[in-house]
C-alpha cells in the first residue's frame, strides 16, 4: 500500500514555532522632500576679458545631496561652525570620530564621467539632455575635450563616447540625463529631473528603502514606530567648486572604475564609502547644510529637509 505524508509534513513546518516569528524590527521606506533655496543655486562666474555673468536658478549648480540618519545633530559651534552630527571616540589626534550613521541616501549622484575633462563634474538628475551638458561646460568657459584633447562637438558625439565605455545601448542605463517622464505629463524634459522649483526653493523628493527605524526604548510612552524619539535626518548639498565646477567628495585617484583601453588610460572619480560616516572631511566653501534635522517618531512622517546655510 503507497501512502502520502507530505501534505501533512509541510502543515507541521507551517505551524511550527518560529516559522512565523516577529523580531520586532520596524523596517520602512522612509519618504521625504528636501528643499535648497534660490540663492544656492546663482552663482556669478567671471569669463574673459574680466567680464562676470551670473547664472541664476540653475539646478545645474545642485550638486549630489548627501542625506544620513544619525543618533543626534550638534548645534552650530559645538562641532562645525554648522551644525553636524555627533561622532564616536576620538582614536587619533586631527582626527574626528565616526558619526556612526543608521542609514541614508543621495538625491543625485556622481555618475561615471565618460572623458577625462568630466572627471568628478556630473552629478545625475541635472541635466535635460546631452547637449546640455555640452553647453553647460561651455557656458562655464571650461569646454569639453575628448581623450585627444580635441573639442567634444555635440552633446551625441559624448552620448555615445559613453554607450561605446560601458556597453550600454539607452540612456536609462546610464542615468545622467532625463530619461523618464517621472511627472506623467507625456514628456521627458527638465520637468522630469530630480529638484524642481517651486517659489523661492528647488525641492525634490527622496526614498530610503527599507530602512529600520531606531528609538529610544527606554520611553515608556513610546509606542514602536510612533509617538516615539527616533534618530536625526540631516544633509548637506556637495556644492561645485567656484573655479573647476567638480566636487569634493569625488576622488579621481582612488574610487570608481579605472578605464585603460589602448592608448586611453584615466580615472572617472567616485565618492568615497565613508561620506556619511566623517561629513566635515568633505564640507567645504559654499556648501550648503541643514540647520534644523528632522527627529522622526513616526515612521509615516514626511519631513522637509531645508539645506538653508551656506559655509564660508
Amino acid at each position: 500500500m503507497k501512502t502520502t505524508t507530505i501534505p501533512f509534513l509541510w502543515a507541521a513546518l507551517a505551524l511550527a514555532p518560529g516559522c512565523a516569528f516577529d523580531e520586532g524590527l520596524i523596517i520602512e521606506n522612509l519618504r521625504g522632500t528636501v528643499s535648497i533655496p534660490v540663492e544656492a543655486v546663482t552663482r556669478t562666474i567671471q569669463v574673459d576679458e574680466g567680464e562676470f555673468v551670473e547664472i541664476e536658478a540653475d539646478p545645474r549648480l545642485i550638486g549630489p545631496v548627501y542625506l544620513g540618519l544619525y543618533s543626534k545633530v550638534e548645534e552650530a559651534n559645538v562641532i562645525e561652525e554648522y551644525p553636524h552630527p555627533e561622532f564616536g571616540p576620538q582614536f587619533q589626534p586631527g582626527r574626528t570620530g565616526d558619526a556612526f550613521p543608521y542609514g541614508g541616501t543621495t538625491i543625485g549622484d556622481l555618475r561615471f564621467a565618460c572623458l577625462p575633462s568630466l572627471s568628478c563634474r556630473l552629478t545625475s538628475g541635472r541635466f535635460e539632455t546631452w547637449d546640455s551638458i555640452v553647453e553647460w561646460f561651455e557656458l562655464l568657459e571650461t569646454p569639453l575635450t575628448d581623450v585627444n584633447g580635441a573639442p567634444v562637438p555635440n552633446g551625441e558625439y559624448l552620448r555615445q563616447v559613453c554607450y561605446d565605455f560601458l556597453n550600454i545601448t539607452s540612456d536609462e542605463e546610464i542615468r545622467v540625463t532625463a530619461f523618464e517622464d517621472r511627472n506623467n505629463d507625456g514628456y521627458i524634459n527638465s520637468g522630469d529631473l530630480d529638484f524642481q522649483r517651486e517659489d523661492d526653493f528647488f525641492v525634490a523628493e527622496f526614498t530610503m528603502f527599507q530602512q529600520e527605524l531606531f528609538y529610544d526604548q527606554d520611553d515608556p510612552n513610546c509606542t514602536p514606530g510612533r509617538d516615539c524619539t527616533g534618530f536625526s535626518l540631516w544633509g548637506w548639498m556637495d556644492a561645485p567648486d567656484v573655479d573647476r565646477f567638480d566636487y569634493t567628495t569625488c576622488f579621481d585617484d582612488q574610487f570608481g572604475l579605472q578605464i585603460q583601453e589602448y592608448n586611453i588610460e584615466f580615472e572617472p572619480g567616485a565618492s568615497p564609502p565613508d561620506v556619511l560616516n566623517f561629513p566635515s572631511r568633505y564640507i567645504a566653501r559654499g556648501d550648503w547644510v541643514s540647520t534644523q534635522p528632522f527627529i522622526w517618531s513616526d515612521v509615516f512622517d514626511e519631513p522637509n529637509l531645508v539645506l538653508d546655510f551656506e559655509v564660508q
